[in-house]
Parts: structure tokens; C-alpha cells; sequence
């Protein structure tokens, strides 16, 4: 039947984790723990050997109801979450074996070797049952000689196996008396036993069967009548003790330990006299005190279990049972006495003794956290609330009494009524951690104000100086305090620095909740609170996406959760909607910190570790392992993608980023002594959000195929979206980030992907801030810093374009995905993209909108759990240190920084804060380093490094931790119940109104003396309107008339366990009362009491069939009796001994037919069903139990408290139950009823899910599923392909094909030595003489493959090329001959001085490339390099150098014999006319320099030398055959008549010498000689 639960939020100091509605719950029974209060699902409760009709019996008997098959009955969960019960309740069995007699065959069950923590949760069992059916072979009945018994014969483990051996022998020449089978009752020498499958022997049970019953006994297992009378019918007188010297030497303080009227187990007290020596009776004198358990006991086991601890220590007179007769005690514990004083005379004092004695309390159950219900529904194991006083404690605990105790009022709760709904919480845990202050009551509630001021305003009341003041604040577990603490914090920061005036108030006083549930932003934003909220589902979205192990990491398509899962969403259509001010962190010092280390304990170190009460030791060994994980690419404990985290943070609009200490610096080290591999990534993120981040913000996810990138761009101020034009300061600002978590993704060969970076940004060059690589993260902070080949321009709408040379996923030790941070070239070495804070009036009390200037903000949490103590260094004190860095922090931008709780801390050690010191724990609130140096300094480090960081304009924030205190010197009795973590009790919790020892008084002469309520008058006098105000949870207004100097129990509302137990407030043995030391109502233990007489004499009296108990001739009605030997009996109200089953007082308890009652026995009985009768024998109900305090020997009892064998379904776990003895199934593989085999885990039983284990008996390697089914056939599982016979078992499918390619349904796959399919690995084919790989499915791949970072191509049928060239998609590809790896960036020689070049991306250059060194070269269009030749391209000529084939450039080149041609920095070839170097020349039509020619120039010729090229001047040049002219100074052919050399030549116009023709000059008419040219006159 479908169950119905519902479920709560519940902290783990402090993360959010969903349980069910309420814990575990823990009863002791015959000193055992018993769980309950969970819902579950038992597919049968009763024993293996039911009869066929007893589930007809058993529904009746648990008003079930069926269905065809074993199903469970569904409990009904009451409507209240806080206190619903949810039961193990009794199911149909109907699917038992049929005979009573008969044995069902035992569930196959293995010991198992698990290779992987299976991480199942389940039932705490800390307490054990102390001798209930512990099954062992009956070898202490038999001898060597097998002719005599005793009661405790000792065997060596040979003689265990040599007795075992004869007893299945005897088994199987016997006859058995009931059945035929070699189990159940049989008879082995004479006697009979209750004899189990594997030959062990039952003892303490209790076997019914025909109407008859059997019990085995305690001791040998062996049958034993119950029918005879036990007791004595001689009068039993009272125990007292032997001597009037025992006698309490008078009733006041100085002689007995008292503790509010009341005695406590460790009590010591001044007798009359002492045994002096051992010897003699003397009187006593003050300093001669004993403790009370040396003369009184509280019953007959613990007067046992004193005396056999005693004679552990050598003190004692023998061992002992509570089969024992009391006489026999009595007499050992007088010389137990003697021994002790003979001891005492010897040493010379008593410390020792005080020692021993504590440490037997400890021992014992109803003194220990045994009888405490102690699990892990509490951070300490369990909690107490106090009541006002009632009950047993009647009114002597009143001073402990309260009006208030208002729990859970929680911002979701505050008034009593829920009034959010974003989550299912009401909050936190009520109880978090020790003594839980009780925030709902008003002087308290004033306590905390004051201490408030003085936190804040430290400097100005310990060295008057404000500039050591406090300016901000962290509200320590919002969800476990009331919420009128909220109001009044707000109402101090309104009132006293008027956050709720201006924006520029609220910054300067920047305050951040610890507030985990998702109502606390809106209760937040209602309230006006002076606090900023947690962006709690963005921060869960970072974890889950970016932080997790690649296995648990959420896919790519939720990356989307980046952008919707927030406070303020950040898509398209949502970005500009309505804003929530908020912080974002993922890590801080308790969270994804301190759950790691616990993890790393539990699985490395101590798998027993119980919660966070981890040692130093175990730390220091973890954070070995830890910072060994950090430096790993494949992390199994640490975070992923710190660096991916931050990059999305930092540049988020809308949300205020709270930096953690341990990302940049090692947690574990001397503060700030080591980095992080992270440090330099997030450095330069902190360095240039200052000069890069502003303006709005757009988001997107991208679909590449099934993959996915997020894109996240900052526009710059003064441009809010991608199509803003922006103004002149946008252009150097604005930052995008792209990134995917997916270490696998890769673009295709011909893919890009973009990042618009805005308009504003068009045609622009930016580039990489950081840039993921194969081997890690480059960091780039100025634009000096970055190679030029990384640059990239954006095109005419803004956008980047990336390809699959950009962009590839990776995983590195920072990396494991893809990141890509860049930002434009060009800005300004100081320019600060931050915005300032206004001082403009607020108009509605809203103190933190979101704004630019709140986004320009960050917070750094200054500090880990875990950092090294100073010792005696006292440079080394983080306050120190911080002191002289505080200008790092303001390079990184931070605006405030949140120190560690500076409370000097307890060294309670019960939870981890009180181990580590991280002040946290504490039990004095104002010791801020006052009476000595704290972890991290002393009060004078402390205000100067508030002085430094103010120096440096950075706020400093204070850790308020209103919600507890630690253990309090001063022990006080109150009245308590133990409840869950909302105060509510739960059924099977044995503390209910009893009187209990609490650690909560202090006497005024600590600090809290000294400034509790000081400043409660000053602050009404100033602030008035904080005490004006009504609070809501409790509707009072803060009083100034109760000024809390001194702690009590009245003002907390409870604390945690002390492992005190039950009974450790001592009671008479024979009233029940509390023991009572007034002189109104006085109660002593009887061996003190003044007369030492026999109060009473008591006897058990026969009449006829029937037994009475007289005391003092008085016959005793409705009470429990106990006779000397330790036996107990129950008298009716008609007082006659009661027989058989019995409810008495609504519990079920069984007394054999001599009235002797059944404890710590377990009894099946004739309906089939067994049922579990604990310490004070009633009927154990709805509870595990441990019946060895070892985890080992598990059984679980239904709410009609029948024993559940076989499946149980609780709570969502798995369970099962041998059906023979009842024990849980641990470490054991077992075949279940369903036929299947399952797994169930060593430490917790649950059923093992997705993983491995052996069976140790056949040494079979199985793999249990997410259902915890085995599986068979090919999986992959954690990325290794593995095959799976038919049985289940691994890798035995491929044993005869080991290191062999085989096919399978039509795929090749590769089985390894070992037997398993190969993947992710190369392997040599020799059919094809080539190499395949084979993927991380274990399928031959073919085609381009990313492998390990380098890219290699595959042919059809799977061979590797090698030296060989591809042509994919038009392009062609080398591979390496050697590697096979893609060639890139590499030429490749075709040919005699035939040359290809492969270009950075792989691809066959063609055309002009530029290849290595940056030099262009070409390449045609087969991919052959050009040497020594021109190329013609848009009309421009090119020319490529014959040796290097290097585009010339600014240089001459001869591109032919004795033809020139020069080209400019282009590489382009000149035409025309132009001056190089200071120098003329001149180039033809296709580039070639003119040399030995003329050229005409205009009208007129130049003629350029035929060496040099440049213009001739002065001279004769042949322009034309046998055509000359003269160049004159200006390199110009001359014209008309010239005088030359002292020649009279002429010249054309054009500059040609006349020769041998006439020529009229100035109209005269002339001859020039055809052969000089020279004139020649009258001719």
C-alpha cells in the first residue's frame, strides 16, 4: 500500500537536508537502544516457523488490512508535521511457511567485501541489550570429561570448535524431541537446548508450542522449569548496610554532595566513620568523603556490575550475577570497601578513587547516554527541552520554570501561525547545539540587544577608540532562533546608524542573514530588514551543476538553473523584472567544508565517527587526504569548478558575492601561508571586476547538439542591454563569461559558437581574462600579459565567434568543463567600473535595494574552521596577519570582511565548533578575548586589525551567535523530556519529566557578570523606539528591570544530552522517589540515614495456590517486587502474583507460571510471532534494538512488538531480517525472499545501492543497481564497461577471450586481461596491423575523436591513421606517424623541397597562411608551399621567399634573374614612381624595377641606373637605341639648347639629343652634328 509521509527540512550545522517528518527515536531496554518513530514498510514481523493460520491471527491482532501479495499496512500520519508518528507497523504475512514445527530454509547470507561506501543512512543503534538471546554452542555445560557441569565453565576457542563438533554430532545421534530436523529444542547430554541452524544455542528464551512453554536459561541455554517457586518464604529484611559507620555524619553541604535538594549519581559523601586502613572504625573528619556507590546501590545489577568493575581493578572480592544472592553481595561489597580504604591509606588520598568511580558511572546505562534515546536527529545526539516543574520533581524544580518557552517561531512561524509557503519548513531545528537560549522570552530577548551594542561597538567600550568598532553584522542560524531577534537587530541598525535613511547608510553598514529556508528572503523584504537574504536556490544550482563529482553532476541542459533558479531570475524576458537585494556564496567555513572533512573521517578514518564530533587528529590525517584530493584532476572529496563558480558570481548583476577564505588560501594551514590552486583564478576575477564589471547583464544557454554553453556578458555602464548603443565609458567595460560543465563537450570541426558582448562593443578587440587549457587555467590581468594570437575582434553587432580550437572541454585540477573569461583591450589601468552608494533620502524604509552601487559591493568570509593554531607564535594569529594584508583586500575589491566569532571558546569538545576553537562554542558571550588570547589573537590584535581594515575603507562584520551556549560551569536539576529538534516528544523516548542535570548556571563573576543588561538604560534612553516595540512572538515590548548577569535554566529552553542517562538524579529503590536532602520532605538513601535500623521486614507468603508479598504484615497491591535473587514479580490489585501475559500500566509484560517476570529475553511464542522483553521486562514495541552494542546484532519489533523477519521497508531504506534468529542482515549478501541477491551495507544495513561488493564465501564479485538488484550483461558503471554473467557475478563472460577484439550484436569491443571490455584505451588490431580505440562505452570508435586532449581520426573500420593525410568535409588533416595525434601547426615534406603546412586548428593551409612565427607564407591549391615565386591576388603582386617561402616584405626581392621589384609592408609589389630609404625608384606595371631604362615622366624622361635603379643625374643615358639625353641635376631629361662639357647640344622637348639634323633656335636656323651632336656653325 502506498505510504503517505511528509517531509521536513532539518540542518546539519547548517545545510538544508530532507528527512523524514520526525528522527529516530532511541529506547533503552536491559541497557539496549531501541529506534523508533519512523514509518516504514516490514514485508513480514513474525518468526520463520509461523503456522499456517497464524496470519489470520496476526491481522487480527494488528486490525490490518491485505492485499493478494505481502504488502504493508499503511500507518496514518497525523496532519501535524511536528508531531506526526510514523510507525513500524505489523504487514501480512502471509507468506511464511506453514507448520509452527517447521524451518524455513535460511536466506542465503554471506559475509561481503564492499569495494565503495554504499552511503546508505540508517537506524543509530548505540546502546546494546545487554545478555538477550546470545546465542552460543552449550560447551559450558560439559567438562574435558563431559561428567560434570558448572555454572561458568571457560573454553578456548579450540575447546568452542571441539564442543561444536560434538554438539552437531550429539545432534545427529539424538532424537530430537519435537521434530525431525537438526534445529529447535534438542537434547545433547542429557539436556535439552534450543539448538539454531548453524548449531548455537539460544539462552534467555523463551519457546512456545502446544500449549506449553520453554524456557532456556541464561547461563547454559539448557531447558529449565519455570514452574517452582524461587523466592523464600523467610522474611527479607531491608538492605541496609552492615554498619552504623556508613551513617551519614550529618545533612548539610559540607557532608553530602547535593545539587538542588536532589542527589546525583556521583555524589560523595562524609560518613560517621571510616574503616581506617582497612582495619579499624574511626571517626570521621571533613576531608574523609566517600563516594555514596561505595554503600548504596539503586538495584541488584548495578550492585552487580559495581562489584565486578571493582574486582576489575583489583578491588575486588570475585564475580558476580544477579543470580547472585544479595547476601553474598552485601558481604563482597564490604570487602570491596576494606580494599578500597587499605588502598586509600596507601596512596594517601582519594583523586584515584574519584576517577574509578566516574568512570563506573559512565558504564552504566541509566547514567549514560544509553537511556538518552542518543542518535542523530541532533547534532550532539539527541536534546532535552525544559518543562516547568511537575511530575516526579513536584515543585523543586521551579526556579528552572518559564512563562515562555515559545518554540519554532521562526521568520516562516514567527507569531505562532505559518504565514510563507515558498518552502515546506517551518524552519530549523528548534534545538541546534547545547544549551538553547529561549529567544521568545523578553529578558532575554534585552540580554541579546545588549550584548549587540557591546559586539558592535567594541572598540569604543574596551579602548575608546570607534575606529575598532564593528560595522556590519551575520546573523548566525536565522532559522533555529525567534524571529523577533530579526526585528531587534534591525531596530538597532535603523536606530543607531539609520541603515533605513539612505543607500549610502545601509552599504556603510552592510549585514548578511545566515538564512537557509527560501521564506526567509520574503519574511526579509516584509519585515524590512537590515540584513541581506542568501540566494539560496542560486547558490544550490552553482553546487549542483559546476561543484559536483562528475558522476552526481547535474546534466548540461539544466544549466539553464544559472539563469531561473534565483531570487532574480536572469533571462531574456525576466532580467529587467522585480529585484531582491541578496548575497550568493557556495563554500564557507562550516559549508562544503566541514561536511567534506566529515566525509573523508567516516570514510578513511573512522567509519564510526558519530555527527561532527570528529577529533584533531582526525583532521589533521583528512585534510592530508583533502589537500592531496584539491591538487587532483579527478576529485573524489573536493569541490569542482571553484574557478567556473566564481567567474559566474563575481560578474552576476544583482546579487552582493560573499568570497570564502578556503578558495584562496589552504583551510588547514597557518593563515594565509599557502594557496589554493584556485588563488590566481580568483585573484585576477577580484582585481578585474573593479575595472570590468558593470552595466546589464544578458544570459543564455546554447544547444550545441545534446551539449550545452552558458554565456554570461556585462555590457558596461551606460548600456543595460545587447542592442544599447552605450556611452564613452562603456567601451573598456563589460566582461563575458562562457563555460560549460561538461568536460566532453566538443564543437565540430566547421562549428562556432558566439558570445554577443553588445553593440556597444561592436568591431572591437577583446581579450581573455582567463582561458581554460589541457593542462589548466591561464590568468591573464593586464592586456600586456596576453600573446596576440589570442585576441579576437568582435563583428558589426558585437558578437565573439569561437570554434573547436577555442572551446574544449577538459579536466584539469581547476577546469573540469570548459571556462572563458574575456574582456575588451584597452582600458585604463585605474579605471573602476564600481558605482557609489547615494545619499539620497529613502523614501520607503526598504534598507537594500538591488542597485549598482549595492552590486559594486563584496564580502569576504576572512576565515576557515580548520586554520592552524598560533601556538607559540603569536605572529602567526589570523587577526595579526589580516592586519598587515588589508591591502591586498582592497586590491581585490572587497568592501567588507567578516571575521570569526571572537568569543573566547569552550572546551566542551562535545561538538566540533568546541573542538576546533573557531569561537563558535562558547560560555561566556562577552570574553571577545578578554580573560586570554583567543584562536585567533587577543583582544588588542583584535581592534587593530579593525582599525587596519578600516584604514583601508573596508567594513568590518561581526559573527552574532544568539542561539546557544555552551556548557556552564554551574549544574543545575531541572525538569526534562527528551523531544526532537522541534521540542517535541516522541514515543519511545524514556526521559519524560524527570529531573535531569544541566550545565546552566554561572554565579556573575564572568564577563557576563560584569556587562549582561549594562547598556540596556543607556540604550533606552537613546533609542527608544526599539523598546516601543511590541514583539511579535510573544507580544511583549523589552524590559530594562532584568538584567541577565547570571545564566539559569529559566532562560534557555533546553540543552543537549549530557549523557547523564535516566536515572542519574537518584531515586529510592523502594518509594520511587526522588532522593530529597531538605529538611521539608527528607529523603536519604537508606545506608545514611541517621538510625542505620531495618525499616521494614518483607516476605513472600503462599496461601494455597495462590502468592502474596506482605511488608510489615501488610499485603502489597500493584507493585513490582524483587527477591534476593534478583528476581522480579508483579502483585495485582487484588495482590495475588500474577502469571502469564500481562498489560499493567499499558505495557505488555509475560511472567512464567512461578510469577517470575521475563527480562532481556526474547520469547516466541505460540502464535509463531517472537516478541522482545527489555531491562525492566515490558514488551518492546516499534524500536531496533542492539543486541550487542556493536552495531552487528540488529532486530526490529513492530508496533504490536511482534519481531520483523525478512524485508523492511523504512522510510525509504531496505532492510532484512534473518528469518531465523531475527538479527539484521550487515555486510552480508543474502538471497532474499524475492529469490534475489542483495547487498546490505556493514555499517547501516540498508540495502546496498550502486555498489560493489564480494561474497566472501565464494569470492563472486557482484554489482547491486540503483534498486539493489544485481545486474547481468554489459554496464557501464563510473565511466568502466563491465560484463556480467548470468548469477550476477563479473567479468567471467570474457575469461576465454581475454585480450582479444571481439564482436557483440554487430559492435567490436575489446576484453582485457582481466576480462572485462575495455574502455578508454588503445589497442593494438593485428588483422589490420593498425591500432583501434575503444571508447568509454567500450564501442570501437571510427571517424575525428578527442582523446585525452588531442584530437585523432579513425577509419571505417576502426584503424588508426598514422602519417597518413584525411580529407574530412573537404579539408585535409595529417596525422602524426608515431602518435597518430592531429598534426597542427607543422609542416610536412611531400616532395624534394616540397613543402604543406598544417595550421594550428590541423587543417591543409592553402592560400597565404600564416604559419610559424607569425610570418605569412603560401600555399596552392594542392597545399604545396610557394617558393621563390610571385603570386597575383586582388590585383596586388606578392612575392615569397625562395628559401623560407616567407611573404617579403619592406624589402627588394629579385623575382627573376636580374629583375627587382620592392614590397611594402603589406608584401605587396610597387608600380610607379617612389622614394625608399631617401632613395628614387621606379617599378613597371607588374612591380619590376626599371634599371638601365628611361621612363617618361609627364613630358619628360627619367632615366633610372642600371645598377642601383635610381634616377641618373648629370650624365649622358641611350633612352633608345641610338637615341641619347642628358639628366640633369634634378634627374630630368634636358631640353632646347644646352652647353655641356663646353659642347653646344640640343634637345627636344622630350628630352631627345638632336643629332645630324637642323634645328631653329631663337629663328635662327642650326645644324647638330650627327654624330657628336654637337652644333656645327654656317652649315
Amino acid at each position: 500500500m502506498e505510504q503517505e509521509v511528509r517531509f521536513k527540512l532539518h540542518k546539519v550545522k547548517k545545510n538544508w537536508v530532507t528527512i523524514g517528518v520526525t528522527a529516530l527515536s532511541m529506547v533503552t531496554v536491559a541497557g539496549g537502544t531501541l529506534l523508533e518513530d519512523q514509518q516504514v514498510q516490514a514485508d513480514e514481523q513474525n518468526a520463520a516457523n509461523q503456522s499456517g493460520d497464524s496470519s489470520q491471527d496476526l491481522l487480527r491482532e494488528a486490525s490490518a488490512t491485505t492485499n493478494d501479495t505481502a504488502t504493508t499496512v499503511a500507518p496514518t500520519i497525523s496532519a501535524d508535521a511536528n508531531t506526526a508518528s510514523v510507525n513500524i507497523p505489523v504487514a501480512d504475512a502471509t507468506n511464511t511457511t506453514t507448520a509452527a514445527t517447521d524451518r524455513a530454509a535460511a536466506p542465503t547470507t554471506t559475509a561481503a567485501t564492499v569495494d565503495t561506501n554504499s552511503g546508505q543512512a540508517a537506524p543509530s543503534t548505540n546502546v546494546q541489550a545487554t545478555a538477550a538471546d546470545t546465542s552460543a554452542t552449550p560447551t559450558d555445560t560439559n567438562n574435558a570429561t563431559a561428567t560434570a557441569t558448572t555454572d561458568r565453565a571457560a573454553t578456548t576457542d579450540t575447546a568452542n570448535t571441539e564442543a561444536r563438533t560434538r554438539s552437531r554430532r550429539d545432534l545427529a545421534e539424538t532424537r530430537e524431541a519435537n521434530t525431525n530436523t537438526s534445529t529447535g529444542i534438542q537434547w545433547i547430554n542429557g539436556k535439552q537446548y534450543y539448538v539454531n541452524s548453524d548449531g548455537s544455542v539460544r539462552k534467555n528464551f523463551v519457546f512456545e508450542q502446544d500449549g506449553k512453554s520453554y524456557y532456556f536459561d541464561a547461563e547454559t541455554g539448557a531447558l529449565a522449569t519455570k514452574s517452582q517457586d524461587e523466592f523464600s518464604t523467610e522474611p527479607i529484611k531491608a538492605a541496609v548496610d552492615f554498619s552504623s559507620g556508613n551513617q551519614l555524619y550529618k545533612n548539610d553541604n559540607k557532608s553530602l554532595d547535593q545539587l538542588d535538594t536532589f542527589i546525583t549519581a556521583d555524589a560523595w559523601y562524609r560518613p560517621k566513620s571510616i574503616l581506617k586502613d582497612g582495619k579499624t572504625w574511626t571517626a570521621s573528619t571533613e576531608a574523609d568523603k566517600r563516594p555514596l556507590l561505595m554503600v548504596w546501590w539503586p538495584d541488584k545489577s548495578t550492585q552487580v556490575n559495581y562489584l565486578n568493575y571493582m574486582q576489575n581493578q583489583g578491588l575486588g572480592a570475585g564475580s558476580f550475577s544477579t543470580n547472585s544472592s544479595q547476601e553474598s553481595l552485601n558481604l563482597a561489597a564490604k570487602a570491596v570497601q576494606t580494599k578500597i580504604e587499605e588502598r586509600i591509606a596507601r596512596e594517601g588520598n582519594t583523586n584515584w578513587l574519584r576517577t574509578s568511580i566516574d568512570q563506573f558511572i559512565k558504564t552504566q546505562p541509566g547514567w549514560n547516554s544509553s537511556t538518552e534515546n542518543s542518535s542523530y536527529d541532533h547534532l550532539q545526539g539527541g536534546q532535552l527541552l525544559f518543562n516547568n516543574s511537575k511530575g516526579d520533581t513536584g515543585n523543586r524544580t521551579s526556579y528552572a520554570n518559564s512563562d515562555y518557552r515559545l518554540l519554532n517561531r521562526t521568520p516562516t512561524n514567527q507569531s505562532g501561525t505559518r504565514k510563507y509557503f515558498k518552502d515546506n519548513s517551518i524552519g530549523g531545528l528548534e534545538f541546534l547545539l547545547a544549551n538553547d537560549i529561549d529567544n521568545s522570552n523578553p529578558a532575554v530577548q534585552a540580554e541579546q540587544l545588549n550584548w549587540l551594542h557591546f559586539m558592535m561597538n567594541i572598540g569604543s567600550i574596551m579602548a575608546n577608540d570607534p575606529t575598532a568598532n564593528f560595522d556590519g553584522l551575520r546573523v548566525d542560524a536565522l532559522d533555529n532562533v525567534d524571529a523577533d531577534l530579526l526585528q531587534i537587530a534591525s531596530d538597532y541598525f535603523k536606530a543607531a546608524y539609520g541603515v533605513d535613511k539612505s543607500e549610502a547608510n545601509a552599504i556603510k553598514h552592510l549585514s548578511y542573514l545566515e538564512a537557509w529556508s527560501a521564506n526567509d528572503p520574503y519574511y526579509n523584504k516584509d519585515t524590512k530588514g537590515a540584513q541581506l537574504p542568501i540566494d539560496n536556490a542560486l547558490r544550490n544550482a552553482l553546487t549542483n551543476l559546476l561543484m559536483r563529482d562528475k558522476n552526481t553532476r547535474m546534466q548540461l541542459g539544466d544549466m539553464t538553473a544559472f539563469m531561473n533558479s534565483s531570487l532574480n531570475p536572469r533571462g531574456a524576458n525576466d532580467k529587467n523584472g522585480e529585484r531582491m537585494a541578496n548575497y550568493i556564496f557556495t563554500r564557507a567555513h562550516d559549508t562544503e567544508a566541514q561536511t567534506i572533512i566529515q566525509r573523508i573521517i567516516r570514510d578513511r578514518i573512522n567509519p564510526n565517527l558519530f555527527g561532527y564530533n570528529f577529533t584533531r587528529d582526525e583532521i589533521k590525517k583528512a585534510f592530508e587526504i583533502y589537500n592531496e584530493d584539491i591538487d587532483k584532476a579527478h576529485k573524489t572529496y573536493a569541490s569542482y569548478n571553484l574557478p567556473s563558480v566564481y567567474a559566474l558570481m563575481l560578474t552576476n548583476k544583482d546579487s552582493v558575492t560573499r568570497v570564502y577564505y578556503g578558495d584562496l588560501y589552504r583551510e588547514d594551514g597557518h593563515y594565509m601561508a599557502k594557496k589554493t590552486p584556485y588563488f590566481d583564478a580568483v585573484d585576477t576575477l577580484l582585481r578585474a571586476r573593479i575595472k570590468y564589471v558593470a552595466g546589464g547583464q544578458d544570459m543564455e544557454v546554447k544547444k550545441v547538439g545534446n551539449d550545452g554553453l552558458l554565456t554570461s556578458v556585462r555590457y558596461g555602464k551606460g548600456a543595460n542591454n545587447s542592442t544599447d548603443w552605450g556611452t564613452s565609458e562603456t567601451r573598456t567595460q563589460g566582461m563575458g563569461v562562457i563555460l560549460t560543465n561538461n568536460y566532453d563537450f566538443r564543437l565540430g570541426s566547421n562549428e562556432t559558437v558566439t558570445m554577443n558582448m553588445g553593440r556597444a562593443h561592436r568591431n572591437q578587440l577583446y581579450r581573455p581574462l582567463l582561458l581554460t587549457t589541457k593542462d589548466g587555467l591561464a590568468t591573464y590581468l593586464n592586456d600586456s600579459d596576453v600573446p596576440s594570437n589570442l585576441l579576437k575582434r568582435t563583428d558589426g553587432n558585437g558578437n565573439l565567434t569561437f570554434n573547436a580550437n577555442d572551446i574544449f572541454g577538459v579536466e584539469n585540477v581547476q577546469v573540469s568543463g570548459y571556462l572563458g573569461v574575456w574582456v575588451p583591450v584597452g582600458a585604463k589601468a585605474n579605471q573602476d567600473a564600481r558605482t557609489q552608494p547615494s545619499n539620497r533620502a529613502n523614501s520607503d524604509g526598504q534598507v537594500y535595494k538591488s542597485s549598482a552601487a549595492l552590486d559594486s559591493q563584496v564580502m569576504y568570509e576572512a576565515f576557515s574552521n580548520f586554520q592552524a593554531f598560533a601556538d607559540d607564535q603569536p605572529e602567526l594569529y589570523m587577526n595579526r596577519v589580516l592586519a598587515k594584508n588589508t591591502d591586498l583586500l582592497k586590491a581585490w575589491g572587497v568592501t567588507s570582511v567578516g571575521l570569526p566569532p571572537q568569543y573566547v571558546s569552550s572546551k566542551d569538545g562535545t561538538f566540533l565548533d568546541s573542538t576546533i576553537d573557531n569561537g563558535y562554542a562558547f560560555d561566556d558571550r562577552y570574553d571577545m578575548a578578554l580573560s586570554q588570547n583567543n584562536k585567533y589573537g587577543s583582544l588588542e590584535d583584535l581592534l587593530n586589525v579593525l582599525r587596519a581594515l578600516h584604514k583601508d575603507g573596508i567594513q568590518a562584520i561581526a559573527d552574532w551567535v544568539p542561539d546557544q551556549i555552551y556548557n556552564l560551569p554551574g549544574k543545575e536539576v531541572v525538569n526534562a523530556t527528551r523531544v526532537n529538534g522541534y521540542g517535541y516528544h516522541q514515543q519511545g523516548y524514556q526521559i519524560v519529566d524527570q529531573a535531569y542535570v544541566a550545565n546552566t548556571r554561572t554565579d556573575g563573576t564572568d564577563y557576563q557578570g560584569k556587562y549582561g543588561g549594562a547598556f540596556l538604560d543607556e540604550l533606552k534612553a537613546k533609542y527608544p523606539s526599539i523598546f516601543n516595540r511590541v514583539q511579535i512572538s510573544n507580544g511583549k515590548q523589552l524590559p530594562t528591570n532584568e538584567k541577565i548577569t547570571k545564566w539559569s535554566a529559566k532562560y534557555f529552553n533546553g540543552t543537549n544530552i549530557l549523557g547523564r542517562g535516566i536515572n542519574y538524579v537518584l531515586r529510592d529503590d523502594k518509594t520511587n522517589q526522588y532522593f530529597n536532602t531538605s529538611d521539608n520532605g527528607q529523603l536519604l538513601p537508606t545506608p545514611l540515614r541517621d538510625t542505620g535500623a531495618i525499616t521494614s521486614t518483607q516476605v513472600f507468603q503462599r496461601r494455597g495456590q495462590d502468592v502474596y508479598f506482605l511488608r510489615d504484615n501488610q499485603v502489597i497491591k500493584n507493585e513490582f517486587v524483587q527477591d534476593g535473587n534478583g528476581n522480579w514479580y508483579y502483585f495485582g490489585a487484588d495482590g495475588k502474583m500474577t502469571k502469564g501475559i500481562q498489560t499493567i500500566n499499558s505495557k505488555d509484560y509475560y511472567f512464567f507460571d512461578n510469577g517470575i517476570q521475563l527480562r532481556n529475553a526474547l520469547r516466541r511464542a505460540s502464535n509463531g510471532y517472537t516478541y522482545y522483553y527489555g531491562l525492566d521486562g515490558a514488551m518492546i514495541k516499534n524500536a531496533f534494538v542492539d543486541f550487542d552494542d556493536k552495531h552487528q546484532q540488529v532486530r526490529a519489533f513492530t508496533t504490536q512488538g511482534t519481531m520483523v523477519v525478512g524485508n523492511l521497508h523504512w522510510s525509504g531504506h531496505h532492510f532484512y531480517f534473518d528469518r531465523e534468529t531475527g538479527i539484521q542482515a550487515k555486510d552480508r549478501i543474502v538471497r532474499t525472499d524475492d529469490g534475489k541477491l542483495h547487498y546490505y551495507a556493514a555499517q547501516t544495513g540498508d540495502m546496498g545501492r550502486n555498489v560493489f561488493a564480494t561474497d566472501s564465501r565464494t569470492g563472486k564479485r557482484y554489482y547491486f543497481d540503483a534498486d539493489g538488484n544485481t545486474v547481468t550483461g554489459s554496464r557501464v558503471i563510473d565511466g568502466k564497461t563491465y560484463y556480467f554473467n548470468q548469477d550476477g557475478s563479473v567479468g567471467t563472460a570474457y575469461s576465454n577471450r581475454a585480450d582479444s577484439i571481439i564482436f557483440e550484436n554487430g559492435k567490436a569491443r575489446y576484453i582485457t586481461p582481466a576480462g572485462e571490455i575495455g574502455r578508454s584505451i588503445f589497442v593494438y588490431n593485428p588483422a589490420t596491423k593498425a591500432w583501434n580505440y575503444f571508447d568509454k562505452e567500450g564501442n570501437r570508435v571510427t571517424g575525428r575523436q578527442y582523446i585525452d586532449g588531442h584530437l585523432y581520426y579513425f577509419k571505417e573500420d576502426g584503424s588508426q591513421a598514422k602519417g597518413e593525410i584525411i580529407e574530412e568535409n573537404g579539408i585535409k588533416y595529417y596525422y602524426e606517424p608515431e602518435s597518430g595525434i592531429l598534426a597542427s601547426g607543422r609542416y610536412l615534406q611531400v616532395g624534394d623541397d616540397q613543402w604543406m603546412y598544417f595550421k594550428h586548428d590541423g587543417s591543409l593551409a592553402i592560400g597565404q597562411v600564416r604559419a610559424d612565427h607569425g610570418y605569412l607564407k603560401y600555399f596552392d591549391k594542392n597545399g604545396i608551399q610557394v617558393k621563390g615565386q610571385t603570386i597575383i591576388e586582388d590585383g596586388h603582386t606578392y612575392y615569397y621567399d625562395a628559401d623560407s617561402g616567407a611573404l617579403v616584405t619592406s624589402s627588394f626581392a629579385e623575382i627573376a634573374p636580374n629583375q627587382w621589384a620592392y614590397f611594402n609592408t603589406e608584401g605587396q609589389a610597387l608600380k610607379g614612381k617612389w622614394t625608399i630609404n631617401g632613395s628614387e625608384y621606379y617599378f613597371d606595371q607588374n612591380g619590376i624595377q626599371y634599371k638601365g631604362k628611361a621612363v617618361k615622366v609627364g613630358s619628360r624622361y627619367k632615366y633610372y641606373d642600371e645598377n642601383d635603379g635610381q634616377p641618373v643625374i648629370n650624365r649622358f643615358a641611350q633612352i633608345e637605341p641610338n637615341v641619347w639625353a642628358y639628366f640633369g641635376a634634378d634627374g630630368y631629361a634636358v631640353t632646347g639648347e644646352q652647353v655641356i662639357n663646353g659642347q653646344h647640344l640640343y634637345f627636344d622637348q622630350s628630352g631627345r639629343q638632336v643629332k645630324g639634323a637642323y634645328v631653329t633656335v631663337n629663328g635662327q636656323r642650326r645644324y647638330y652634328d650627327a654624330n657628336t651632336g654637337e652644333y656645327v656653325p654656317e652649315r
